[in-house]
């Protein structure tokens, strides 16, 4: 036998290699999207235009008697976008609240007939698309974003919702990128 490397032996260590080559790609993403969450200024880290400050396309703005609006960005592909879509639903019962949730296509054409929140809106989405979804967006009563979060798997969706809506029905509106 000679003193060199078996086939098995070398084909663990590939694999060993793409393994951390993988985790070291994925904490680089981490990163990215965090270090956009906390941003501030013009353009983020992924080189968005940051929206928190910014006009909402009229498309998402509250209408008459609406107080504020709650815009999701979806992916039409997203498990976690749908999760953000059922969520919504609920928010939808409030009088005063503009309910949207713009996606660049509907994968499900079963997912939501009948609620009048969800719009496949290209222009709108793109308007408002900072790298990630889902996004979800608080839109104030003069139609200016003031708030704008990230969600993950972990996200305690009712809880943002309702702090969305506060943040959009206060009256100074401090900005928030966080």
């Amino acid at each position: 036998m000679g003193t060199g490397m078996s086939v098995a032996m070398a084909v663990a260590l590939l694999a060993l290699l793409v393994a951390a080559f993988t985790l070291v790609a994925l904490i680089g993403v981490y990163a990215r999207v965090r270090g956009l969450e906390a941003a501030s200024g013009d353009t983020g880290l992924s080189g968005y235009a940051t929206l928190v400050g910014r006009p909402a396309p009229a498309s998402v703005r509250p209408g008459p008697g609406e107080g504020c609006s709650l815009v999701a960005v979806l992916d039409g592909d997203c498990t976690l976008c749908a999760t953000v879509f059922q969520a919504l639903i609920a928010v939808n019962a409030a009088d005063d609240v503009r309910v949207v949730a713009l996606t660049d296509r509907i994968h499900d054409p079963a997912a939501g007939p009948g609620t009048g929140i969800l719009r496949v809106d290209v222009a709108a989405r793109a308007d408002l698309y900072e790298g990630y979804a889902p996004t979800v967006l608080a839109v104030d009563a003069g139609g200016t974003v003031v708030a704008r979060r990230f969600v993950y798997a972990d996200t305690d969706l009712p809880e943002l919702l309702r702090e969305l809506v506060a943040r959009a029905r206060t009256p100074q509106n401090e900005v928030s990128r966080a």
